[in-house]
C-alpha cells in the first residue's frame, strides 16, 4: 500500500509527523506538505507564480519527503503530477492541529487535500484532532496528543485502500482528547460562528481589523459530530464531492424559458 501524507498545518506540524510514525507500520509513506502553515485556505491552488519544493530528511517513517511553498491541494497534485506511472492507494491528510467538525470542512485545508485524493480517482481520509483543553471551537494555540489517531488510522487506511468502502469516499475523523470512549458514525453538525469586529491596529488613516475572534459554538443536535466529540468519542463522517442538489432539476425546471420572458 502506497500512501500520499500531506495537511494544511505545514510539514513541520507534530500532527503529520504523528501520522507518518503511524501509517509506515503499514505502508510507504511519502509526504508532500507545505512548507509553512495554511490552515482555512480550504480549496486554493496556485495559479499564478512557481511552486518551491524541498526535500527533507528528517520526517520519521517517510520514505520520502517534501516541502512544498503552496496549498495542501497544491501539495496533493503536484504529488500525483510527479509520479503519473506510480498509483498512490490512498490520500491522507492530517493529523489536523485542532477539530474540522461540521460546516468547517468547507474551510478546511485538511478535508480539501483529502478531498483532491477523491478527485484524483483516490480514496481520502482527514484526521483531526482536539486539543487537551478539549476546546470545540477553533484554537490558536494548544497542546496536543495524537494516541487516538495513531491507533486507529492504519486501519482506517488499510480498508479504504482496499476499495470496500468504494474509492470516492471521503472519511472526516475527529479525534477527541484523552482515551476516547468508542467510535461513532456521525453527519456534519453546523457552527455558530460569533464573529466579531475588533480594531487590532490604525496607523496613518488605515485600521486593520480582526474578525474571527471570538469563541464559536455549535448548534446541539443528536447524531452530530459535534455531539460525538463532546461525547468523547471519535466521530466518522463519510463525505462525497458531488456538490449537485438532489433535487436540482425539478427545482429549476421553470428557469428554463427565462430567455422568453427576458
Amino acid at each position: 500500500m502506497r500512501v500520499l501524507l500531506t495537511n494544511d498545518d505545514g510539514i513541520d506540524s507534530p500532527g503529520i509527523h504523528a501520522l507518518a510514525r503511524a501509517l509506515a507500520t503499514v505502508a510507504e509513506v511519502i509526504v508532500v506538505a507545505p512548507a509553512s502553515n495554511q490552515s482555512a485556505v480550504a480549496r486554493g491552488i496556485t495559479i499564478r507564480g512557481t511552486l518551491e519544493i524541498e526535500e527533507r530528511d528528517d520526517v520519521a517513517g517517510a520514505t520520502a519527503a517534501y516541502a512544498v511553498s503552496g496549498t495542501p491541494v497544491d501539495c496533493v497534485r503536484f504529488a500525483v503530477a510527479t509520479e503519473p506511472d506510480s498509483r498512490f492507494d490512498l490520500v491522507v491528510a492530517g493529523a489536523n492541529l485542532g477539530l474540522n467538525l461540521g460546516d468547517d470542512v468547507t474551510y478546511s485545508g485538511t478535508v480539501a487535500a483529502a478531498m483532491e485524493g477523491v478527485l484524483l480517482g483516490t480514496p481520502g481520509l482527514a484526521v483531526s484532532q482536539q486539543s487537551m483543553g478539549g476546546e470545540l471551537h477553533h484554537t490558536r494555540d494548544g497542546a496536543y496528543e495524537f494516541a487516538t489517531a495513531e491507533r486507529i488510522v492504519p486501519h482506517l487506511a488499510k480498508r479504504l485502500a482496499s476499495g470496500d468502502l468504494g474509492r470516492d469516499v471521503l472519511l472526516n475523523v475527529n479525534c477527541p482528547t484523552g482515551v476516547p470512549q468508542g467510535i461513532r458514525i456521525c453527519k456534519l453538525g453546523r457552527r455558530i460562528w460569533a464573529d466579531q469586529i475588533e480594531l487590532a491596529e490604525e496607523h496613518d488613516g488605515r485600521r486593520r481589523f480582526r474578525l474571527y475572534s471570538g469563541d464559536a459554538d455549535y448548534h446541539r443536535a443528536p447524531g452530530t459530530d459535534f455531539e460525538a466529540v463532546a461525547d468523547g468519542t471519535v466521530a466518522i463522517t463519510a463525505l462525497h464531492v458531488d456538490w449537485e442538489h438532489p433535487e436540482g432539476t425539478t427545482l429549476l425546471a421553470g428557469l428554463t424559458g427565462l430567455l422568453d420572458d427576458a
